[in-house]
């Protein structure tokens, strides 16, 4: 188990640093279909 959690929160740190782990909090307030896909989710 250690190994496991040593290993991903290393893999975890690398993504962080070179491509980041969270969208923008403008990007999440716009929907994340919309900004991440170019698609409308939901057609209300």
């Amino acid at each position: 188990m250690a190994y496991s959690f040593i290993g991903s929160a290393i893999i975890l740190k690398i993504i962080d640093v070179t491509i980041g782990l969270r969208v923008t909090t403008e990007e999440e307030v716009q929907g994340l279909d919309l900004t991440q896909h170019s698609e409308i989710g939901y057609s209300l």
